[in-house]
């Protein structure tokens, strides 16, 4: 059984550190413990965030390009699970079986990954207990999320997580558990 939950943020205490100090390689320790914390509270969850959760808490605004590839260096070589989405990877970490909201949580919906996508896909599905038409299962994805309206993001998401194979449906088109 698929569970929805709450998204949580990792809190991680906020340090001052200047991209001179990075490049330097002489926070990889701190860093690579902060990514770390990310993954174990919020995986799966997609490299962009991930670095984006980490930066902000070391003080500055974006991982521009001098520091990208200490941050990538970094992550790739973190001991999780890893899958690529479009061209970007996704950090793994225990029992994935959910779904989660996003709002209020600072997770846009461009940063969902596609599996956590499908297995809300998967809850409507097995909650409704009967086959459901495309056009009704996009509104109840889209209210599952928190979303109040349908915007092209969350289409573009609801399409990508409905070619999954772990998506069955009807002779018909309907979908179905």
């Amino acid at each position: 059984m698929i569970e929805k939950k709450e998204y949580r943020i990792a809190a991680l205490e906020p340090i001052a550190a200047d991209p001179e100090m990075i490049i330097s390689r002489a926070l990889d320790d701190e860093i690579r413990a902060r990514m770390s914390a990310v993954i174990e509270t919020e995986a799966p969850i997609r490299e962009a965030l991930l670095f984006k959760r980490v930066i902000y808490s070391l003080s500055m605004k974006k991982v521009g390009s001098r520091i990208e590839p200490v941050f990538r260096s970094i992550a790739e070589s973190l001991p999780y699970e890893k899958t690529e989405e479009d061209g970007e990877l996704v950090f793994h970490f225990g029992d994935e079986s959910f779904f989660r909201t996003s709002i209020d949580a600072d997770r846009y919906s461009y940063q969902i990954p596609i599996d956590e996508a499908v297995n809300c896909i998967l809850a409507i599905v097995e909650k409704e207990d009967r086959t459901i038409t495309k056009s009704e299962l996009k509104r109840l994805f889209q209210r599952e999320l928190g979303y109040e309206k349908l915007g092209s993001k969350i289409e573009k998401l609801f399409n990508a997580a409905c070619r999954s194979p772990r998506i069955k449906r009807t002779g018909n088109g309907r979908f179905t558990h």
